[in-house]
């Protein structure tokens, strides 16, 4: 995934989950980002958890691990827990999807895959009639 700007609390701050980031949040919450990501959307998170996916995106997007830390600690003090909720999923839902805008493949195949309506330009010299 790469880095993507996100306007949360606490500013705006490029995000993003690589593997290692994935593995410390695996390691602190005992949960996969999949799962992690359910439990938030049913209402069933954690604070810690809002915490260890804001503060490893803004790792995973550049920032120094302590200040990283502090940004998250001072934020998530000066502001209710829920306002978290949302960005939380967001970088989750980056990590394991992408972003909306970068489709996977092509959006049609190489060449134009509709036929024109004059048949010469089609490599034929005569209609097809049936």
């Amino acid at each position: 995934m790469a880095r993507v700007v996100i306007r949360w609390a606490g500013g705006e701050h490029a995000f993003r989950l690589g593997l290692a980031e994935l593995e410390v949040i695996q390691q602190n919450t005992d949960c996969g980002p999949e799962h992690l990501l359910q439990r938030i959307n049913a209402g069933l998170w954690t604070a810690a958890e809002l915490m260890e996916i804001l503060r490893n995106g803004l790792i995973g997007g550049g920032m120094d691990d302590v200040d990283a830390k502090n940004l998250v600690h001072r934020t998530f003090g000066q502001h209710p827990m829920i306002v978290f909720k949302v960005p939380a999923q967001e970088v989750l839902f980056l990590c394991l999807y992408g972003p909306p805008d970068d489709p996977v493949g092509e959006d049609t195949p190489a060449g134009d895959p509709t036929p024109s309506a004059d048949p010469e330009a089609n490599g034929s010299s005569a209609p097809i009639t049936g």
